[in-house]
């Protein structure tokens, strides 16, 4: 019996509250705003606005005015439901491809500065089918390239 009147008090209290709100230009040429019509006969434009309380008011521009005065199917806004949904995924995808790459690249630059720290004496390819050894210059400045990639990528 009690969840009864809870319910029945809750409903009550649950209906959306109605306002007339007027809307004029004065004679300075200010828009002004009130729940009573103007009193004053120098008005010079008068317009009757409703209001529900349930409803979040929102300033449309003209095109948005026409296209909100259009009634919307159901398939309508499914439609723009699954297009929403379809671009947050290729967002989404996107931006787990580019994490993934990251990573990778991360892996690779680590790998990289581990060679190079670990092999005082590293011996790469000379581009003529031989290996020569890697001077220290050298070394250090792939030491550098790979602390910076460490540093783009692996954070």
């Amino acid at each position: 019996m009690r969840y009864l009147v809870f319910l029945a008090s809750f409903m009550f209290l649950c209906i959306p509250a109605q306002a007339q709100i007027y809307k004029w230009i004065d004679e300075n040429g200010k828009t002004q705003y009130s729940d009573q019509p103007p009193l004053s006969a120098k008005v010079q434009k008068e317009q009757r606005l409703r209001i529900h309380s349930a409803l979040a008011a929102v300033s449309l521009s003209d095109d948005e005015e026409e296209d909100a005065n259009k009634p919307r199917t159901l398939a309508d806004e499914r439609a723009d439901y699954d297009q929403r949904r379809q671009e947050r995924m290729e967002k989404e995808a996107e931006k787990k491809a580019k994490v993934a790459e990251n990573k990778q690249k991360c892996v690779d630059a680590q790998s990289r500065l581990r060679v190079f720290l670990e092999s005082p004496r590293l011996r790469m390819p000379d581009g003529q089918g031989g290996l020569s050894y890697v001077d220290d210059n050298v070394r250090d400045q792939k030491i550098k390239e790979a602390n910076e990639a460490i540093a783009e990528y692996c954070t």
